[in-house]
């Protein structure tokens, strides 16, 4: 007797983008329904929630389309130094940039905007709760719930598996790239830096598609998020007298500049390697 198996890896890019977002959805409402009727405390439910949307999506969706719950991850390990050092030093690069264009972004006004940023207000207070907390412990909590764990579930859903679905679906890898930058920045519910995490989703995009190693975009991502939560930590604990996660604390014209020819001259070196290396 054949065994039955719920394997699709022969499915269409588009139904394995759809199942994706099902899966999403599926588990967000379980973990909404979890936090909802179960007792718990803020960043438990928080560390459950990112641990089911992403985690068992991932897992669940890996095992169905691509034959394996983890082995779709690319973990290349050519010019990984390299790779890694770039998206250190790039998290500084482009802050001026994304600080730029979220003061742009949060000047936005139209009918009923209000709401919006009630909505806005209400989830930067959640967080400034937990960021509030200068115990050591508290630190090394927030390091993990708010740093570590969406760097890793977040890129392993939106990069590895989306993009990378959104690219054989579409066709062009910038469109592919932008897409899923898009979706990413949506999920996080906040109109008024939008525009921002839609270009943090493209450099983390592109720093996998050039590295091919997920760990890249993770440790880009991890560094941006540490810095919200040790800078605020600095800050509540009188270590610093300026709030470095305050939008606009880092802009500055000429930085906005510079940052934009740097990216720029990253990006440009980036594309005449990858040519070179498809000539040889």
């Amino acid at each position: 007797m054949k065994r039955f198996e719920l394997s699709f890896t022969q499915a269409k890019p588009f139904v394995k983008l759809m199942m994706l977002i099902c899966f999403f959805m599926v588990f967000a409402s379980i973990s909404g329904f979890l936090v909802l009727f179960m007792k718990m405390d803020p960043l438990v439910a928080q560390t459950i929630s990112q641990i089911i949307m992403f985690g068992l999506s991932i897992m669940l969706w890996g095992k169905m389309f691509e034959g394996s719950a983890y082995k779709f991850i690319e973990i290349k390990k050519k010019n990984t130094p390299y790779y890694i050092l770039l998206s250190f030093l790039l998290v500084f690069i482009v802050t001026p940039f994304i600080d730029g264009i979220g003061l742009w972004n949060n000047s936005w006004t139209f009918e009923s905007e209000q709401i919006y940023r009630t909505i806005e207000k209400t989830s930067t207070q959640i967080m400034q709760g937990f960021l509030m907390n200068t115990t050591p412990s508290g630190l090394i909590i927030n390091i993990v719930v708010i740093a570590f764990l969406p760097a890793v579930l977040e890129e392993l859903f939106f990069r590895a598996a989306m993009q990378k679905t959104m690219i054989s679906l579409v066709k062009y890898r910038f469109l592919g790239i932008l897409l899923t930058s898009i979706i990413f920045s949506l999920l996080h519910f906040q109109l008024f830096s939008c525009i921002p995490r839609v270009f943090l989703g493209l450099f983390l995009g592109y720093l996998y598609v050039i590295s091919q190693n997920i760990i890249v975009p993770i440790i880009f991502h991890f560094i941006n998020n540490l810095t919200v939560v040790v800078g605020s930590y600095l800050f509540y604990s009188n270590l610093i007298e300026f709030d470095i996660n305050k939008l606009g604390s880092v802009y500055n014209p000429l930085l906005f500049i510079i940052s934009i020819l740097l990216i720029g001259s990253i990006f440009i070196y980036e594309k005449k390697k990858a040519k070179k290396i498809q000539i040889e």
